[in-house]
This record gives structure tokens, sequence and C-alpha cells, in this order.
């Protein structure tokens, strides 16, 4: 695992010598022009407005600090973790320049190493968006995010679902860097959850994305790539809100 690890820390500084400095832009601006992102933050907001969530939220897999600056214009004090320094490293630039940096503290960890030092019991509740898919381990991550909590608190988890494994993109990244790309399905994740120790998980879906339009989608996407070389293809997020038991 020490392998993969090591590629995820070193995909920034790979990403870029390949693609050159546009994809660093990317991740500086990828909270306002990625239509993904936008749409898995809708759905957490949607979540986030139904139950209870936060203030004090741990942000896991943060990247580029997106889904930190954004739970910081919630009014959340933010501690963000990610296992890449270079991704670290432009989060806190971001954040910095919205104006949200004493909102956030950021920290770097591998979130799946049993031996991650994380202050335990202290966080109202935990965010995991699109980051789980990169790690072998995903029960492992959830039993740090488990103690990471207190009693009572929250845990949001919004990740692409088990088609992403099969994307021209995953496969990309697979090739180039080395980089994990898991596919969850909406029932791992449940019993990666129950598996952590959390309550009974709830399922919410987007509005964008029913489970009917989702295969309809689905159908489609498989037609188009027959007959091209690259397409795109539907994300259907799995969106799981679970609590640790008093």
């Amino acid at each position: 695992m020490s392998g993969t690890i090591d590629n995820e820390r070193n995909f920034v500084r790979k990403a870029t010598e390949i693609y050159g400095p546009e994809f660093q832009d990317h991740l500086r601006s990828k909270g306002f022009v990625s239509h993904w992102f936008l749409h898995y933050w809708a759905a957490f907001s949607e979540i986030a407005n139904s139950r209870p969530f936060g203030p004090k939220v741990l942000d896991l897999g943060c990247g580029p600090g997106w889904s930190s600056i954004f739970l910081a214009g919630r009014g959340c004090e933010v501690t963000a973790l990610d296992v890449s320094d270079d991704m670290l490293a432009i989060a806190a630039e971001n954040a910095a320049r919205l104006g949200f940096a004493g909102r956030i503290t950021f920290r770097q960890g591998d979130m799946q190493s049993p031996a991650l030092a994380i202050d335990e019991g202290v966080y109202d509740s935990a965010l995991v968006m699109d980051a789980l898919h990169h790690c072998a381990d995903d029960v492992a991550v959830l039993r740090n995010t488990y103690r990471a909590l207190k009693p009572g608190g929250s845990i949001v988890v919004v990740e692409p679902d088990w088609f992403h494994q099969y994307s021209p993109s995953s496969a990309n990244d697979r090739k180039l860097f080395g980089t994990t790309e898991r596919g969850l399905s909406s029932r791992t994740i449940r019993r990666s959850l129950v598996a952590a120790g959390f309550g009974k998980p709830e399922r919410f879906y987007c509005v964008y994305a029913t489970p009917a339009g989702g295969l309809v989608a689905r159908m489609k996407a498989v037609i188009a790539s027959v007959a091209t070389v690259s397409v795109g293809y539907p994300h259907r997020p799995v969106l799981m809100y679970a609590r640790k038991p008093e």
C-alpha cells in the first residue's frame, strides 16, 4: 500500500509535469468551474440542511480545499486533512485568497492509516467528499473518522458510485499515476459505515440523478462508447449520512 500512497502524494507534481501549469490552475478554480463538484456540493448541502451537521467539522481527503472552503462559508470551523503536501499548499492558497484561512486548519496525514494522529472525540461532524474511492481500505478511513467524532457526531459521505472504476479518466489515472480509483456501491459504503461502528446509515439521492434516470444515462454512455474513443460517463453519486451512537 505504501507505493500507492506515495503515488497519491506525488499526484500533483506528476500531473503538472504531464499537463503543464494548467492542471494547477484547474485545482485553483475547481470549486467554481467543475460542474460535478458543484452537483456534489449541492447534494451535500441538502443533507446538511436537513440533518445535524457541524459546527466543528473534519474534512477528510480535502484535496485542493474547496469542500473545506465551502464548509467554512457555512460557518463551520474546519480541520482539513490530506495525504498530499502539494494539495494542501494549493488548498491553503485557495482558502487565503477567499478570506477563509482563519477558519480552516490544514493537516497532512494518511486518512486510512491506523497510526493516523487525530484528535479523538472532538468533532461534531465529518465530511468525506470524492475521496474515499482513492483509498484501498475504506473501513479504516471510517474507523479513524469514528474515533474523531464526539458521541452522536455525524458523517456525510459523497462519492462517485461503482461505475467510476470503469470510466476513461479512472483508467487514465491508474495508468499514468498509479493512483487508486475504486468504484464504491451504496451497499459497500453502507456496510463499511456499519463495520466502522456507525448507526444505521441513511441514503440520499441527487435530484438530477434518480435511479431510473441514472440507468438511462448509463445505457446511452455505453452505446456512445462503442462509437467513440473518448466519452463522458454519468456519475450518480452515492450519498450517505450516519451518526456515531451517543
